[in-house]
Order: C-alpha cells, then sequence, then structure tokens
C-alpha cells in the first residue's frame, strides 16, 4: 500500500464506512473490482465557487461496469492538512463523471484536491472559495469560444502563465466550450494538419455525440491544465448545442420529416437540446438548478467588491433571431421592417422569469461593482445606413468582386466621415445581439439605473474583441462592455476576407462610425484580464499571434474604467 493510499484510508475509514461497504459487496466482488484498471485521463476541475462550497469534477475511463471513487480537499499540496472526504459511485450513466459539492470550506481559501480509484491517483487540482466581507481586489480571466479543430488552446495555456505570475481567482466562461459541427464544417479547414479532427467525425446531435465530443476537448493538455489551476465559472451560449440556438429551435437545426438531405433529418430539437444540456451538466463543473436543468443563470458574490451575474440569453427565452440575409431583399424598406421587429415590446431574450430573479438579486445585492456575464454584445453597434447597405454587399461579393465591394464601403464611409449629415440614418450591425432585442435592453438599462449599480457587461460570441459604452435611448450613460475575443474561433478577419493592413484600417475607423464604440480587434485571438479594486477595474486584452503553431508571442491593450467612466 502506497502512502498516498494509507492517507486516503485514515481519512476514509470509519465503522460507519466500513460496515456500509462491507453490507453492500462481498470480499470476492471487492477483490474483483480493485483488479480493474482506471485512469483520469480527461484531468481534474472545479468550478462554481461560493464562500463556503465549490464543485470538485473528474472522470473516469474504465471498462467497469461501476466504479467508486474517493474524493480530499486539503489545505496543502501533500494533503497534510485534509479538510473534507468522501466517496462516490459512478457509471456509464453518467459517462463517467464525478461531481462533488465540496461544503464546509473556509471563505478566500485555497485548496487542493484529488480523486481516487482502485489505488490509483488523479491529477493534484487547485481552487478557491469566494471572499465574505471585505476584500480589497481581486482578478478574473474571461474566455469565449474555444473551436477544437480551428487551432491550439493557446489562449487556456497563457491564462495558466498568467496566473503563476499574478493570480487570478477564476476563469469565467461566456459560452461555446464545445462546437458541435462534423468533419468538413466550420472551422476544420486546418483539422487534419493540427491532428484535431472533431470526435466521430459527424455533428453532435446525440447524447453520445455530446460526451464524445467533450472527451476530446478534454482530452487538450492546455484545458486540462486550466482546470487543474482554477475554478471555472461557465455558461453555455449556442454551440453547446446549434449554431444560433433559440427557444425553440437553431440554424443548424433541420427537422423536416421525409426530407432526403441528411440536414434536413436531424430529428426533434427538443431532444437534441435535452442531450447537450446533459452533456453540459456532466462534463462542467456547474452546479445544477434544482428546479431545471435547463436554468442555468445564477449569481457569485466576490465580497463587497462586486457581484457577478451569468445570464442566459441563448437557450430558455430567446425569440427566433432576426437576420438580415433572410430578407427577400436588403431595400432599406425591407431592412426598416425587421429593425421594428427587433424593438417589438414583446421580444424576448431574457424572459420574465430571468428578469425577475436578476431584479431581486440585484436589489439584494449591495457590491461596488455588478458584472453580467453572458454571451452577446450588449453595447450598440449602429452604423450609418450607406456603409451598412455597402458591407451587406461586401459579405456577399464573390473573390473576384471583393476589392471592388471593399472600394465601396471606403468611399461609404469617406463620405460619412467628411458630412455625418449626409446620412442619420443608422442600422444595427447584428441582430442577433442585444440590438436585436431592443426594449430588453431598455428594461436592464433603467434596472441598473434605478438601482445605482456600476455595471460592467462581459461578452463573447463574436470572436473579436470590443469595448463600448453602455448608452440607453435618451444617450445617458449607463455601462461599460468589454467583450473578449475568441479561443480559436475566427473572426472578422476571416469573414470579410481582407488582408490585416485593410483590417487594421477598419478597426481605427469603426469607432469613429460607431458613437458607444471606444476600441475593436478584428483579428486576433485572446482573452481579457479584469484586475477589480474598489477605485477602479484595469481590463487588458492579451492576444495571442497564432492557434495554428504551438509557439506564439502575446500583444495587449489595456483600458481603466472609474466609477462607470472609461478613463484610459
Amino acid at each position: 500500500m502506497s502512502l498516498s493510499r494509507r492517507g486516503f484510508v485514515k481519512a476514509l475509514s470509519s465503522a460507519a464506512m466500513v460496515t456500509s461497504l462491507t453490507g453492500c459487496n462481498s470480499n470476492d466482488q471487492q477483490q474483483q473490482k480493485s483488479k480493474i484498471k482506471v485512469g483520469f485521463n480527461h484531468g481534474v476541475a472545479s468550478g462554481d465557487p461560493l464562500q463556503h462550497a465549490v464543485i470538485i469534477w473528474t472522470r473516469i475511463t474504465t471498462e467497469a461496469r461501476s466504479i467508486d471513487v474517493q474524493w480530499q480537499v486539503a489545505t496543502d499540496e501533500k494533503f497534510m492538512q485534509i479538510v473534507a472526504s468522501g466517496e462516490v459511485t459512478t457509471d456509464s450513466v453518467k459517462d463517467f463523471t464525478v461531481k462533488v459539492d465540496v461544503n464546509g470550506l473556509q471563505p478566500n481559501q485555497h485548496y487542493y484536491y484529488r480523486f481516487e480509484a482502485n489505488d490509483t491517483l488523479s491529477p493534484i487540482g487547485q481552487t478557491q472559495t469566494l471572499a465574505e466581507g471585505e476584500l480589497d481586489k481581486a482578478s478574473i480571466a474571461v474566455v469565449s469560444c474555444s473551436n477544437f479543430p480551428a487551432g491550439y488552446f493557446n489562449v487556456y495555456r497563457e491564462i495558466v502563465k498568467q496566473h503563476q505570475m499574478s493570480p487570478i481567482n477564476a476563469v469565467l466562461h461566456l459560452g461555446d466550450y464545445i462546437y458541435e459541427y462534423g468533419a468538413g464544417q466550420y472551422a476544420t479547414e486546418d483539422a487534419q494538419r493540427l491532428n484535431r479532427i472533431p470526435s466521430k467525425e459527424s455533428e453532435c446531435l446525440t447524447l453520445d455525440d455530446y460526451r464524445k465530443r467533450y472527451a476530446q476537448y478534454r482530452s487538450d493538455s492546455d484545458l486540462q491544465a486550466l482546470h487543474a489551476a482554477l475554478p471555472m465559472i461557465a455558461i453555455w451560449d449556442d454551440h453547446e448545442i446549434a449554431n444560433d440556438t433559440w427557444r425553440e429551435g437553431a440554424e443548424n437545426h433541420q427537422q423536416q420529416e421525409g426530407a432526403e438531405n441528411h440536414q434536413q433529418q436531424e430529428g426533434d430539437f427538443a431532444q437534441r437540446r435535452a442531450a447537450a444540456a446533459l452533456a453540459w451538466l456532466e462534463w462542467l463543473p456547474v452546479r445544477e438548478n434544482p428546479v431545471s436543468s435547463m436554468i442555468t443563470y445564477r449569481d457569485f458574490s466576490f465580497g463587497d467588491l462586486f457581484d457577478l451575474y451569468m445570464l442566459d440569453t441563448r437557450v430558455v427565452a430567446r425569440d427566433e433571431p432576426l437576420d438580415y440575409f433572410s430578407l427577400a431583399d436588403t431595400s432599406i424598406e425591407s431592412i426598416s421592417g425587421l429593425i421594428q421587429q427587433a424593438r417589438a415590446p414583446e421580444r424576448k431574450l431574457l424572459g420574465n422569469d430571468q428578469k425577475q430573479w436578476l431584479s431581486e438579486r440585484m436589489t439584494t445585492n449591495t457590491a461596488k461593482w455588478s458584472l453580467l456575464g453572458q454571451q452577446v454584445l450588449m453595447g450598440k453597434i449602429e452604423m450609418p445606413s450607406s456603409v451598412m447597405m455597402g458591407l451587406f454587399q461586401l459579405f456577399q461579393a464573390s473573390d473576384a468582386n471583393k476589392s471592388a465591394a471593399m472600394i465601396a464601403v471606403q468611399n461609404a464611409i469617406n463620405t460619412y466621415l467628411a458630412d455625418p449629415s449626409s446620412d442619420p440614418y443608422l442600422l444595427p450591425y447584428n441582430l442577433d445581439a442585444w440590438d436585436g432585442f431592443y426594449m430588453e435592453r431598455e428594461w436592464l438599462y433603467g434596472m441598473t439605473t434605478t438601482l445605482n449599480k456600476q455595471l460592467i457587461t462581459l461578452a463573447g460570441d463574436s470572436h473579436n474583441a470590443w469595448c463600448s459604452e453602455l448608452s440607453d435611448h435618451k444617450g445617458n450613460g449607463v455601462g461599460i462592455e468589454f467583450a473578449t475575443s475568441s479561443v480559436t474561433s475566427p473572426g472578422l478577419e476571416k469573414y470579410l476576407g481582407l488582408d490585416l493592413q485593410t483590417i487594421g484600417q477598419m478597426e481605427f475607423i469603426l469607432p469613429q462610425l460607431v458613437s458607444d464604440l471606444q476600441w475593436v480587434n478584428l483579428k486576433q485571438r485572446g482573452f481579457i484580464r479584469l484586475d477589480l479594486d474598489h477605485q477602479q477595474v484595469l481590463s487588458t486584452w492579451h492576444f495571442v499571434s497564432t492557434v495554428k503553431e504551438k509557439e506564439y508571442q502575446v500583444d495587449t491593450q489595456k483600458l481603466v474604467t472609474q466609477n462607470g467612466l472609461m478613463v484610459s
């Protein structure tokens, strides 16, 4: 028996434990089970930290039908000071995942944790609980859109490096933790060269499909290292289910009966969504809602420094997204009609239940800063109609006509900047974001203003980095938005097919066209680090030079917010 095994026996053995175990299994059965090989091939993870509790997670690789797993939490890396321990059983019903909600912990405390099964020890993970009461400062990393076949997870590796140099309290994952596409579909053009072909080479439709996809992602050493180093607070976006998911369907889901095309035989959407949600709950270190597994919005208090609200703007309440390219024609009349739909009072993004929950929690919580962790851009990205019409043509232009379409856009921009009164009509750029749910955004702004909150919103989804001042329909400032780039998913530099010089020009011009937009990066993958104290919030975007090779360099962009206003 190894020394580490003796530690587990000492921690877990008691008269009641021994009686319980011997009463359920014969010695022969126990000996037979102990001979079965097990592995911790997907690492360990922790998440959803509270003041006195945290979720710890692992998965067992085994050929057994079920397996008993012991766990320990300690204040030291050698596990001499064990503060919590126990045993759970997992099996194929849970996809051999293990999730423990460890209670009775101390606030603002660093912990080590590990698992053991059949004399095999897991890697050691590190986690920490949230502060209670006064908290001078805290740091979080914000990520989104991690597409396995699109490139290496260099961004995750860089977060761990940053944490080792200057500690981070938690990682916020704002969704698209996995992508559902199969081989030959979105962002897979380099998958074979990178040895990152999507699992099963097919699109995820069934529970087994989604489980295999999570298993593939969690085989990545950089993602395993991130989970082992820091607790994660995660929310889902659309690709955990299917592209452009909404309450009753998705763009990447067809369920027409009798259709000959495979893409039109994807079954019942509710069943697909349920399978995807179950796999997400199994594989992410998140605390399940006791009312419904589909409710993922929840809040966290980092002492008196900031309250964090993780919102679902994608699955539980969202009405079907509006799309300019669904119009029969892109005339100004058709576009105006679509924008009127976006501003209809009955249009939902959060939904009544989530709005009521958010209002109640914000009324109760009293920390200095209020952070919203959610999926899509909240800031207004409204551009002159002449520029938007040019962009429509650019998006649809063939490679042969791309240069001419870009010149047309540049001419429209130059005309507007020379005389803004020449085009007084502004059009929202992306109706899939909060621009397509106008009234609920106004409700949120009104509620936070009434409660006198120092509002900071965090967004992912777009694969690009943005910073905007938030303003209501009267032009009153209500907060700041920091939007992270993607971990690997390509951004506008790929969608527009433009060279880096032209993209750089667009980054310079866009804040001049969009009044609320302060800064944008349209070409690099990365994450945000937020360093908060009671005087200011320092937002630092870290960008990696490549995700197509393992070696990379890092660029940064910093912005400071004080009292709800950007100062640099």
